[in-house]
C-alpha cells in the first residue's frame, strides 16, 4: 500500500517517519513539490529518451497533480505535450498559477 501511494507522493516516507517520531508531519511545499516533478522528468528523459520518458510522465503528473486546483484541465494539456521542454515549461506555469 505504501509503495503505491509513493507514486506522485515520493514525501510519504519522510511523512511516515516523523509520524512514528512523534514529531508534527511537515507539508509539501509548492516549490519542493516542482523542484521533485522536474527532476523526475529529467530522470526520465535521460534514462528512456525524450519520446519514451515523456511519455511514461504523462502517467506520473496524474498521481503528482491530484488534489490540486484546475488538475483536470492541466492533465488535458500535460497530455498532448511531446517535448521535455514543453512539459517543463508547463509544469512551471501552472505551478505560478496555484
Amino acid at each position: 500500500m505504501i509503495g503505491r501511494a509513493s507514486i506522485g507522493n515520493p514525501w510519504i516516507f519522510r511523512e511516515i517517519i516523523e509520524y512514528l517520531k512523534g514529531k508534527e508531519i511537515t507539508k509539501v511545499s509548492k516549490e519542493e513539490k516542482l523542484q521533485t516533478i522536474l527532476q523526475h522528468i529529467d530522470l526520465q528523459v535521460k534514462y528512456l529518451g525524450e519520446n519514451t520518458g515523456i511519455k511514461e510522465m504523462r502517467k506520473y503528473m496524474t498521481y503528482y497533480l491530484k488534489n490540486l486546483p484546475n488538475a483536470s484541465e492541466i492533465r488535458q494539456r500535460v497530455n498532448q505535450i511531446e517535448t521535455k521542454q514543453e512539459l517543463e515549461n508547463c509544469i512551471k506555469e501552472y505551478f505560478l498559477k496555484i
